[in-house]
């Protein structure tokens, strides 16, 4: 491709430009992840040590409680009657509470606390005295006792309750921290937010007003119209674009003036000497020029049969690409619409019976005159109902229906033709595709190998060639319906078409 001295560039690439904006935004998401980090630590430190420290204390100081209470009933009971496994289970209910002790005053970092763990200690030893006292002289020291275990207990809940103030103030605390943070980070993310919508903004209108200029040179160029080098203050990239787009429509120029020659060309070459064949082939079947033998005739059968066969493909070929150059002509006439369906599904009949397949006409009575080139829309409904024959499977219904439709925003009357079959159907993602050149359902590839892929394409120009639209509505498993609206010249003062009757023109299936 030529390349062309470079207009009023911007020197800044969208390559640049996007990694300037997206460090910009990179560096703000680091700032917030950071500081949301720190937050975060702080937060997971003061919660560890509420989950592992305090709540730990908290269910140690309650278990002290209930060892003591264990200590005092074995001792109480042993002094009542005096035997040895109440005996037993005070020792070790003794020797339970000292170690649990000694667990709680390793949790302790308050001064507080630390006094009230040697409070129960002391009152621990004093009552174990007077229980050791009560075994050898006087087992009726009990208002002694009673006291020295209520002090105990006491001691015990109050630490219970200290340590529950302390979990609540830290639990506060963490709530203050995380709602603080929340609202810093809560600032910093619309800041960033805010910078990151105008670099956003910045950026796409530096870039989109030189694509749009450039997108409407498209659009006025697949329309047909000429082409200009555009010169505008755009990146290097969209500036390298339009040079490529010029050139390209300089090179799609010269390829369908190309493309015109090859048509002519084979029109010439292929389609004129293979008519000779063909009529050749007509006068010996004719036996013009002398008898022909059973297995001659055979021969010339099978070489008519292909040679026709070649003659509509070429055919085809060759309008499809007058029709993609806009160089083919219609010839526009009155035409009935319903004439043209019954004679497309005669035409069919014999294809009907062979798959045992049922076809229904359904038109309103009456339709419009439509303005058409008769032929090339007799084309477009065999081309509709062929494919619709082919995918049916055997025994299968095919529905062809006409009617008069009003068009909600323009309120103008359409000519409908709808041409359904109960197939496999078309994936919602292929519907747009069948229209294309040479597009083969993968569904069912073993109707494939007799089409050419060419017949919904003609279809296509041929309707929008008349003003028409086409469109096939499909769902999996559920058949397919192909549909095409033609203009008309109907305001509904003449008849209304509201109601519909089927045909007689089904085609029965030919008992066995």
């Amino acid at each position: 491709m030529p390349r062309e001295k470079r207009g009023n560039t911007s020197k800044l690439t969208i390559f640049w430009r996007i990694i300037v904006a997206q460090s910009v935004l990179i560096a703000l998401v680091v700032l917030v992840s950071l500081y949301a980090f720190a937050q975060l630590d702080r937060l997971t430190r003061l919660d560890t040590q509420i989950l592992v420290v305090d709540s730990a204390c908290e269910k140690e100081e309650r278990k002290l409680l209930k060892i003591f209470l264990a200590e005092v009933r074995s001792a109480e009971k042993y002094l009542v009657l005096y035997d040895k496994d109440f005996y037993a289970n005070f020792v070790q209910s003794k020797m339970d509470f000292e170690a649990s002790l000694e667990k709680v005053e390793s949790f302790m970092d308050t001064n507080r606390e630390m006094a009230i763990v040697e409070q129960i200690r002391t009152l621990h030893a004093s009552y174990n005295d007077e229980i050791n006292a009560a075994i050898s002289s006087d087992p009726f020291r009990e208002q002694s006792r009673s006291q020295l275990s209520e002090a105990i207990m006491e001691r015990a809940n109050e630490l219970v309750h200290l340590r529950e103030q302390i979990i609540s103030s830290k639990i506060a605390t963490a709530r203050d921290q995380a709602a603080g943070g929340a609202t810093v980070i809560t600032w910093l993310g619309l800041g960033g937010i805010s910078l990151a919508l105008l670099l956003a903004y910045l950026h796409a209108r530096s870039v989109s007003r030189p694509l749009d200029k450039l997108a409407r040179e498209m659009r006025r160029g697949g329309g047909g119209g000429a082409t200009r080098l555009l010169q505008f203050r755009a990146p290097p990239e969209v500036q390298d674009l339009a040079r490529t787009f010029y050139w390209m429509t300089e090179e799609l120029a010269q390829l369908d003036r190309l493309k015109a020659d090859f048509a002519a060309h084979v029109s010439h070459e292929l389609r004129t000497p293979l008519t000779a064949i063909r009529e050749g082939t007509s006068l010996l079947l004719e036996e013009v020029s002398g008898p022909i033998t059973d297995s001659q005739r055979d021969i010339l059968e099978v070489v008519r049969s292909h040679g026709d066969q070649l003659y509509n493909s070429i055919s085809t070929i060759l309008d499809l690409s007058k029709m993609e150059a806009e160089m083919m002509e219609y010839e526009f006439t009155a035409c009935d619409l319903s004439y043209l369906i019954h004679r497309c599904v005669e035409t069919g009949r014999l294809i009907a019976l062979k798959k045992r397949v049922n076809v229904y006409t359904i038109l309103a009575d009456p339709l419009p005159i439509v303005y058409v080139d008769e032929k090339r829309i007799q084309q477009v409904l065999n081309n509709l109902l062929s494919n619709a024959l082919k995918y049916t499977p055997e025994g299968g219904d095919v529905r062809v229906t006409a009617s008069l439709k009003l068009t909600t925003i323009e309120k103008e009357y359409l000519l409908e033709v709808r041409i359904s079959d109960n197939g496999e159907g078309i994936p919602e993602s292929d519907l747009d595709k069948v229209f294309t050149k040479f597009y083969q359902s993968y569904l069912n590839p073993a109707t494939n190998q007799h089409g050419t892929g060419l017949g919904l394409a003609i279809a296509r120009h041929i309707v929008e060639a008349h003003g028409g639209r086409i469109w096939a509505e499909s769902a999996v498993g559920k058949g397919s319906t192909f549909v095409f609206v033609l203009p008309t010249a109907y305001r509904g003062e003449e008849f209304a078409c509201t109601e519909q009757t089927e045909s007689t023109s089904r085609v029965k299936q030919r008992e066995r």
